[in-house]
């Protein structure tokens, strides 16, 4: 089975495709297995075939190259981890395996020319000892679920991060993680990692998170490095680190950031219980009369992360959020927010109207007047 990860073009969201049989067609004409409309995309482009165990890209005619990890190639074997360039569209192999299987009688047992793109249930199942990546929405609805039960109950920011640091290495690998915090101030702490050696964060990326931003990336001679926070406070807050290798799609990068916001709410939480434990009766005199800060107005997700343990309302509460949160960031644009989540036009439409969604066009307007 050969998994790819297509992007039309820069900056775009990622389509999966699962090839599990022995051969498929890569290009623009919608007669090919994996359909790539990319401009620099011929009709019938390149070929994917497995041949000795090993999966190889061949050229059609007419064709004169492609580039493999930043070089011309003109045909030959291929490995997880590779990206292909053709014209403006990159096809990263996230994941390979032989087509072939073998049965109880030792002899080869041929699996059916077929392509499951994204939203298709039903995959292939899992082989021994391949990792199988999460592609569809319901695979990271029930990852959701998973993490925020981890939120729920875990009793120290010490147990909370060495929980989802196992708990992402175990669903979205191949990749190194660490889950900690983040300050203006003291940059990234790992609380717990699984790197084999302590990252250093390059200074543009910490520089993007004090500027405001939520996600940063750098790119390293062993992949992508990636930081995503919460929205930053004065005291720090959560935030989760990963070398990606090969880059995670646009959806993985999706939940990261649902998951470090409810992992934050979580962390604030566990510093709450610790402070109003050390609290005593003993204290000053002047410390008791001092007036106590009015709190913070709580977010929806919060609230609800608080009041209840039904994780159906908690998913919902967060999806709506960071629906809105990219509305508002696009002014509007349903487009542009939909390749930001990853999802069609259509089924954005559908949220917007469940989920009561204001339109955030005005947000345009208005600069139109003050520009």
């Amino acid at each position: 089975m050969l998994t790819l990860e297509v992007r039309r073009r820069p900056g775009t969201g990622a389509e999966v495709h699962r090839v599990t049989g022995a051969s498929a067609t890569v290009g623009a004409s919608s007669g090919n297995e994996v359909v790539v409309r990319a401009r620099g995309v011929y009709g019938r482009h390149v070929r994917l075939f497995e041949r000795d165990g090993r999966y190889h890209l061949d050229l059609f005619k007419g064709i004169e190259t492609v580039q493999v990890n930043g070089r011309d190639f003109f045909g030959g074997a291929i490995a997880a981890g590779d990206r292909i360039t053709i014209g403006e569209a990159t096809i990263t192999v996230v994941d390979v395996a032989p087509a072939g299987r073998q049965g109880s009688g030792g002899e080869e047992e041929p699996m059916g020319d077929t392509l499951s793109p994204v939203g298709i249930p039903g995959p292939p199942p899992a082989t021994p000892g391949v990792i199988t990546i999460p592609v569809t929405e319901v695979e990271y609805r029930s990852l959701r679920q998973t993490a925020y039960r981890i939120c729920r109950a875990s009793g120290s920011p010490e147990d909370l991060a060495t929980e989802l640091t196992d708990f992402l290495d175990r669903e979205l690998p191949p990749s190194e993680w660490a889950v900690g915090e983040f300050s203006a101030a003291a940059g990234f702490r790992p609380l717990a990692s699984t790197f084999r050696e302590n990252p250093m964060l390059p200074p543009r990326m910490t520089q993007d998170l004090r500027s405001g931003e939520r996600l940063s990336r750098a790119e390293t001679v062993t992949g992508t490095l990636t930081l995503v926070v919460e929205p930053m406070t004065d005291a720090g807050c959560a935030g989760i680190l990963v070398r990606e290798s090969p880059r995670l799609a646009a959806r993985a990068v999706l939940f990261l950031e649902e998951l470090v916001q409810v992992a934050g709410l979580a962390f604030a939480g566990m510093g709450q219980r610790s402070g109003s434990a050390e609290s005593s009766p003993a204290r000053p005199a002047a410390e008791a009369a001092a007036p106590v800060p009015a709190p913070t107005e709580s977010s929806p997700a919060e609230t609800v992360l608080r009041q209840t343990d039904d994780l159906k309302k908690i998913v919902e509460t967060v999806e709506r959020e960071v629906i809105d949160r990219a509305m508002r960031r696009v002014e509007g644009n349903q487009s542009r927010a939909a390749q930001i989540l990853n999802i069609s036009r259509g089924s954005l439409i559908a949220k917007l109207k469940e989920f009561a969604i204001p339109d955030y066009r005005y947000l345009r307007r208005e600069r139109g007047r003050r520009g």
